[in-house]
């Protein structure tokens, strides 16, 4: 029986997905580049010959490719036929693939040369065959070949899934190839340093730094001037990521309603959020009130909260992290005591308090577990986050000094 490219069944009713070339007029209307169009419920037969239709439309804006001349899209005379998937199948490479995936949405620049080293690694061991000739075998030889490189196993992993991820774009996405033929292939990583959270006396250390005991900023310009004196601060008492933190933009912080608040969100220019759980809204805790930060707030001008912080596009926490790191290490904190930490330690102390799961997941931004309908339809009140964020309590933090801002 006939198949059409595209083509497939969902609820009953049948869809066809037209995956739009390169330079296709419609391309500026779908950033996707792909059209999805319903053909109804009918039977098989009748889909393909419908289907066959629409996608005829789409590509050359015409009942058949003959009848061009009769589009409703703008294709100048002069310009040359589109051509279809199917054309450029054969000799399509992986490196064609990838030029094509760097287009299909937004990417960071950290992620496209992520992926483009990987690309380079794989070419280099396969000379970069057509993707026709992609064999499971030559998966299996890559992945060993990763494995020999003096990197870590996390490095080989990440490095071994970017090719994986672009066979599965040119499988699902661009239909140039069945399937992947490197489904299930995988290289397990061993965690090389397990983080662990932080004690009282590690936090004991870092604050009695002059950073928080005498609010002497660091010269460095990754520190982000006050930066260097919130953010660890914030992470403390928030247990929220690096970079979320450090994108956080003036706006982000509700300081007018009867609970003050810390926006996390992916609205702002540059902002990212790790899953769509990580959109959420964390109470401020009353030692950063005590400590000055609404006051500091208040202060700020610009747009951006932090207006001294540099930032890394794609990964906005990446040069504060690199300071954070260099301080831990010139204080003698163990190398498994990292910003992150913050977050684990967040987490015990809700859990030890006896903050239920579902709140917990909400303050941290993870996914919670069990039904749909706890995880969609319960609603957590701000009295009752603010009751949660209140827990975490360390004797040693109240010590601070309340320093002048500015």
């Amino acid at each position: 029986m006939a198949h059409l490219i595209g083509l497939f069944e969902r609820g009953g009713s049948y869809y066809l997905r037209v995956v739009l070339p390169q330079h296709h007029p419609l391309r500026n209307l779908y950033r996707s580049g792909k059209v999805v169009q319903s053909l109804g419920k009918c039977s098989y037969r009748e889909a393909i010959r419908i289907g066959t239709q629409k996608r005829a439309e789409v590509l050359w804006g015409s009942k058949s490719p003959s009848l061009a001349t009769a589009s409703h899209i703008d294709l100048k005379p002069s310009q040359p036929p589109i051509p279809t998937l199917t054309e450029v199948k054969p000799s399509a490479s992986l490196r064609e693939v990838y030029e094509l995936w760097i287009k299909s949405s937004p990417k960071s620049a950290d992620t496209v040369a992520s992926c483009g080293r990987a690309l380079k690694l794989f070419e280099e061991y396969s000379g970069n065959p057509p993707l026709s000739q992609l064999t499971r075998a030559q998966g299996d030889q890559f992945r060993a070949k990763l494995r020999e490189l003096p990197t870590t196993s996390k490095t080989a992993r990440d490095r071994f899934n970017w090719i994986k991820s672009l066979l599965k774009y040119a499988s699902q996405d661009l239909e140039l190839i069945s399937k992947s033929p490197w489904v299930g292939l995988e290289i397990k990583s061993r965690t090389t340093s397990q983080r662990q959270p932080w004690t009282n006396e590690h936090l004991s250390i870092l604050l009695g730094h002059e950073i928080w005991q005498k609010g002497s900023l660091p010269k460095d310009s990754k520190a982000g001037g006050l930066a260097a004196y919130w953010v660890p601060l914030l992470g403390i008492y928030t247990g929220a990521r690096c970079s979320e933190l450090c994108q956080l933009m003036l706006h982000d912080i509700e300081t007018k309603a009867t609970i003050p608040t810390i926006r996390i969100t992916d609205e702002g220019e540059g902002q990212n959020v790790k899953s769509e759980a990580g959109h959420r809204t964390i109470p401020i805790h009353s030692e950063l009130i005590r400590l000055g930060f609404l006051d500091y707030v208040k202060s700020v001008e610009g747009p951006k909260l932090w207006p001294n912080l540099p930032q890394r596009e794609g990964k906005p926490g990446a040069y504060f992290s690199q300071w954070f790191g260099t301080l831990r290490k010139s204080l003698g904190i163990p190398q498994s005591i990292v910003f992150h930490s913050f977050r684990h330690t967040a987490r015990s102390t809700l859990s030890s308090s006896g903050v239920p799961e579902t709140v917990i997941d909400r303050l941290m931004g993870h996914e919670s577990q069990g039904s749909v309908g706890a995880r969609v339809y319960t609603h957590i009140d701000a009295g009752t986050l603010k009751l949660a964020i209140e827990s975490i309590r360390e004797t040693s933090l109240n010590t601070l000094p309340i320093l002048p801002q500015g």
